[in-house]
């Protein structure tokens, strides 16, 4: 008669004669329900450099509240021709360079428009609407 295991048993001898698989390479479409063999690591920083969370204006916190005068405009991904300097603001995109010289970026929609220039009503925290480089992915992390 055939002796039964039990549960625990049975996964034992199971988990004793258990071998890995070997990686191979599969083309991405290929790659649905299977799982990575080694570490993938970032190869750059992400985003990779300080970016700008919101349309509005890139500006100096400590220049605020105030009326600045704007003496540029970043399009998204693209670098400011120089930095900002103090008592002045630059049109920013979403996903653009944030300046030298400036520390935080204000929503249009929480500014006064006016030709070349722009009115802050209310202090800009530091650091408010920048996604500083590498804040999502640093190069090298898992």
């Amino acid at each position: 008669m055939t002796e039964l295991l039990s549960l625990a048993e049975a996964q034992a001898r199971v988990l004793e004669r258990a071998r890995p698989l070997e990686g191979e390479r599969v083309a991405l479409a290929a790659a649905g329900g299977r799982y990575v063999a080694e570490n993938a690591r970032a190869a750059v920083d992400l985003p990779p450099f300080p970016s700008s969370a919101m349309d509005g204006y890139a500006l100096r916190a400590a220049d605020t509240p105030g009326r600045l005068p704007v003496v540029a405009r970043i399009a998204a991904g693209a670098p400011a021709t120089r930095a900002l300097g103090s008592g002045e603001a630059m049109g920013i995109a979403t996903g653009g360079v944030v300046p030298d010289g400036a520390d935080a970026v204000i929503p249009v929609e929480y500014v006064v428009e006016y030709d070349n220039e722009v009115e802050v009503p209310e202090a800009v925290v530091q650091s408010a609407n920048v996604r500083p480089r590498g804040g999502d992915v640093r190069a090298g992390d898992v």
